[in-house]
């Protein structure tokens, strides 16, 4: 997650309570990943779909 935060990919809040409380969100270059993101995904679940297929052969 440091690396994340580091290269501006998440912005990390902390919040001086007590319990102590963090937030994670996206940066805008975070957000402009989200689109790479589900496009591997989706090429995750193709391509390991048709690996099992395979498989049971």
């Amino acid at each position: 997650m440091k690396d994340l935060i580091h290269s501006g990919i998440v912005h990390r809040e902390q919040y001086n309570e007590v319990p102590p409380r963090v937030e994670y969100s996206l940066t805008e270059s975070g957000k402009e990943l989200v689109p790479l993101i589900e496009s591997m995904v989706i090429w995750g679940q193709k391509n390991m779909t048709a690996g099992v297929k395979e498989q049971e052969k």
